[in-house]
């Protein structure tokens, strides 16, 4: 038998600058080059060499400390500093690089259930009219997280559930609860959690020479929570903030279902963040192990909760997983998993949702449960 250990998989920031001399050349061209430079720079700092040729940007550079994105082995992009000073311009960057080892563990994608995103302030969303955000937040999740190769999600939770407690403490009893039944109801061994903290609006003065210029913006802050509902245990608690012009009169209702809000400056950064949230929970899905549970058994036969969605192929091979519950100090129990390698099953049989398993020693199928665990076969 092997313990079951599942290793962290983080993101990998380098910061990088560049100089510009900006002359009387279009600014906009200047600045877009200078950005580039420094983000090349700092994949030198990474031990990775792109040119600056290769680099492409989105469109969405109107302002610094925003979220950007790239292609290629660049992830993300940070505008940390940007100025001018005596006709230079200045940039410095924090860069994302895809790292060259990947921590996958096997190659199914991840089973994920997503619930829905409350407003913790809704007098927030007074001012344009946008107490549906929430409900967009979650579906745009789904809808970037399906585009994920390693991730499957089973379904979009029709309400919203909130693992923290008045004081800002995670409840682990309530998660595991909770999330143990969430898992079971809805064949998903993981589940995204999140709420939006700040939606508050905010005047940001940019001094002229005869007038300042006042622009009223908008926050968009994201409180997320990645829990593994078998293991118990929390993969990923982040916040993700984003702010951008916020274009409406007073008192004007939003139609957020329309694309033009999410063509805005702050439609724009509410998806960036969204992204850049994307990004961190697919890292952190890749590098944990596919834990299904057996959801029938009959005729010498087990199905398992995940199949040809997640990419369960005939052929494919699993070993049975023991599950034992010790008593910790403070009176909780915690679950120890670890593989049995010498109960070995074989798929016969593959559904969307479900595989058909059997195994050539009638003792595997005979002690088998509903709801026990079985583990991919390593093939790595």
């Amino acid at each position: 038998m092997i313990s079951l250990l599942s290793a962290p998989c983080y993101a990998t920031w380098y910061q990088g600058s560049a100089l510009q001399d900006v002359g009387t050349f279009n600014f906009d061209e200047i600045r877009t080059k200078t950005i580039k430079r420094a983000i090349a720079n700092a994949a030198i700092q990474s031990n990775t060499f792109i040119q600056v040729e290769d680099i492409v940007l989105d469109g969405l550079l109107q302002s610094s400390k925003t979220v950007l994105r790239s292609e290629g082995q660049i992830r993300r992009v940070e505008i940390l500093n940007e100025s001018v000073d005596n006709d230079v311009l200045s940039v410095t960057v924090k860069v994302d690089i895809k790292p060259l080892i990947s921590c996958q563990r096997d190659h199914y994608a991840k089973s994920l259930l997503i619930t829905q995103f409350p407003i913790l302030k809704p007098t927030q969303a007074a001012e344009g009219a946008i107490f549906n955000i929430g409900m967009h937040t979650s579906k745009r999740f789904e809808l970037q997280l399906n585009s994920q190769p390693k991730v499957f999600v089973s379904s979009l939770l029709n309400e919203s559930i909130m693992p923290e407690n008045p004081q800002g403490n995670i409840n682990q009893q309530y998660l595991k609860q909770v999330g143990r039944y969430l898992a079971t109801e809805h064949n998903s061994q993981f589940i995204l959690f999140g709420a939006i903290q700040d939606i508050s609006l905010f005047e940001q003065v940019k001094e002229q020479i005869l007038f300042d210029d006042v622009l009223l913006r908008r926050n968009f802050t994201l409180q997320l929570y990645l829990y593994d509902a078998i293991r118990g245990g929390m993969l990923l608690q982040k916040n993700y903030h984003g702010e951008g012009n916020w274009q409406y009169a007073q008192n004007h209702a939003v139609d957020t279902n329309n694309s033009l809000f999410w063509r805005t400056d702050y439609g724009r950064n509410m998806l960036h963040a969204i992204s850049s949230a994307v990004t961190d929970i697919n890292d952190a899905l890749s590098c944990q192990q596919s834990l299904p549970q057996i959801i029938n058994k009959s005729n010498g036969q087990l199905v398992i909760n995940i199949g040809e969605k997640q990419g369960v192929k005939v052929g494919d091979e699993f070993e049975m997983v023991n599950r034992r519950l010790l008593q910790e100090a403070n009176g909780q129990t915690h679950a120890l998993l670890s593989v049995d390698h010498s109960r070995k099953l074989n798929v016969i049989e593959v559904h969307n949702h479900s595989a058909v398993l059997t195994s050539d020693s009638l003792s595997v199928i005979n002690n088998s449960q509903i709801y026990n665990l079985v583990s991919p076969k390593y093939i790595f």
